[in-house]
């Protein structure tokens, strides 16, 4: 049966994304609804469900003199993100009963790249992975509609470090969505147990004491890290350290550097980790890591504030026995704030209702209402900063004992500016299949590793530049 036109057509055009996609803020696991605030008493509950009411009507108000809120449009998103903006959609359209979305839910953006060559059946608003923006920019260019005179203002509301992947020059291409701030989240059971002060990690040596402590107690039985030795599934562990320091794979000409001083770092105390008996492989990155965490054979994963989310949509048992602080640093006193995540958003240039796609932006983007949905629903952190003492980020996490989200508040306002230069992927995957397993599985030179795949990124590089 056909849905009334003020709810959304859901149209589902995939599976489950991948785990790379999963770890870039697409996952899965962000499906589940943060935890809510106790009501006090009836009065309190009416109250507040009469303020939301108000900033529902008085943002609609206020919207409907900047923009035309009228048309048919379509949106693409994946997995969590389509939970969250298939709420959105339906309340915006309550508030606009000219305007008509239908949401489709994508795997990846395989499709959307074909639709963008050929310039057909291109959606009206298309979410993308943060890092892949610079180069949509560049490899489609003249795709995406000028938002410039949308998001100029909202500029110093944004989280710093994503504000470089919006913009190609001057013009703002791209509207933030979620961003993925980094932490250490950590068995509080296992810790106490095994008499290890979570407050006493300050840098990963210290980290690496800890993980040493852990193996000897529980007699090999739990490692403090785990990931893909081979970097088949994933890279995404290394890369952590790699950003906290500020790195990137182009040097200041553009040109391709793996075998920079901050790769170099990260690998070296990466492959302390294992040389220490304190790390495990996990072949298939994702699906072993939460296989190791159920059977307590892993008690720490460094990753972005979504992890949240997939600890309690798989892990509901081990409520209560887990919480957060921040990533350690390479150096005592060093940077410890990173980003491991997170989306975009971008309007077709073809699009026959501009207004009413910059106007849903605006409400669902960058708003303090549009985050509390994204928050509530799909446990999405978004890059609009003012949402941040919403309740819905502040008020406690019941199975953490904390709010992750508070503290992700607290490390993304220091992030290195994100690395993610056009053709960022395409050269990430030759970094992943040439550097990460001929290292850390083969035993290989480090430097002779890095320089070759160097080499080889590099030359394809130039291609993608005058393809």
């Amino acid at each position: 049966m056909k849905r009334q036109l003020k709810k959304v057509t859901s149209v589902c055009l995939g599976t489950i994304l991948a785990a790379s996609l999963t770890a870039c803020g697409g996952n899965s696991a962000q499906q589940e609804p943060a935890v809510s605030a106790p009501v006090q008493n009836e009065q309190t509950a009416e109250e507040q469900k009469a303020t939301e009411s108000m900033e529902s009507q008085a943002s609609a108000d206020e919207q409907e003199s900047l923009w035309d809120l009228s048309g048919e449009i379509t949106i693409t998103a994946w997995n969590s993100s389509y939970t969250a903006i298939v709420e959105g959609a339906d309340r915006f359209m309550e508030m606009h009963p000219e305007a008509k979305i239908t949401v489709e839910q994508v795997a990846d953006n395989t499709k959307l790249f074909t639709q963008l060559t050929t310039g057909t059946g291109v959606p009206d608003i298309m979410q993308f992975q943060n890092r892949d923006d610079l180069t949509a920019f560049d490899k489609y260019a003249g795709s995406f509609l000028d938002i410039s005179d949308l998001m100029a203002k909202y500029e110093k509301d944004l989280v710093p470090a994503v504000i470089p992947l919006l913009k190609d020059g001057d013009t703002w291409l791209a509207a933030p969505w979620d961003v993925a701030p980094a932490m250490l989240f950590y068995r509080t059971d296992i810790f106490e147990e095994c008499g290890v002060n979570p407050e006493d990690i300050k840098t990963w040596d210290d980290y690496i004491e800890a993980g040493k402590v852990i193996n000897e107690k529980t007699n090999g039985k739990t490692k403090i890290m785990g990931f893909d030795y081979n970097g088949t599934s994933s890279f995404d562990m290394p890369l952590i350290i790699f950003y906290e320091q500020g790195g990137s794979f182009f040097d200041e000409s553009g040109n391709v550097q793996f075998n920079s001083d901050a790769v170099t770092t990260a690998f070296g105390i990466f492959q302390k980790m294992i040389d220490e008996d304190i790390a495990m492989n996990l072949p298939n990155e994702w699906t072993d890591r939460i296989t190791a965490l159920a059977n307590d054979s892993l008690c720490t994963v460094p990753y972005g504030v979504w992890f949240a989310g997939t600890l309690k949509e798989n892990l509901a048992d081990q409520a209560g026995k887990w919480s957060c602080i921040p990533l350690p640093a390479v150096e005592e006193g060093g940077n410890n704030q990173v980003n491991s995540g997170g989306s975009t958003v971008m309007v077709s240039s073809s699009t026959k209702y501009p207004e009413l796609c910059k106007g849903f932006i605006e409400w669902f983007f960058l708003s303090t209402e549009g985050s509390r949905i994204n928050m509530e629903v799909s446990t999405l952190f978004d890059a609009y900063m003012p949402a941040y003492t919403d309740e819905s980020y502040t008020k406690t996490d019941e199975y953490f004992g904390m709010s992750p989200a508070a503290l992700a508040a607290q490390l993304c306002e220091e992030i290195p500016d994100l690395p993610f230069p056009a053709y960022f992927t395409d050269i990430g995957q030759i970094f992943q299949s040439d550097a990460v397993g001929p290292v850390f599985v083969d035993g290989k030179d480090m430097d002779s590793v890095l320089t070759e795949a160097t080499d080889k990124a590099q030359k394809q590089l130039e291609f993608l530049r005058n393809e």
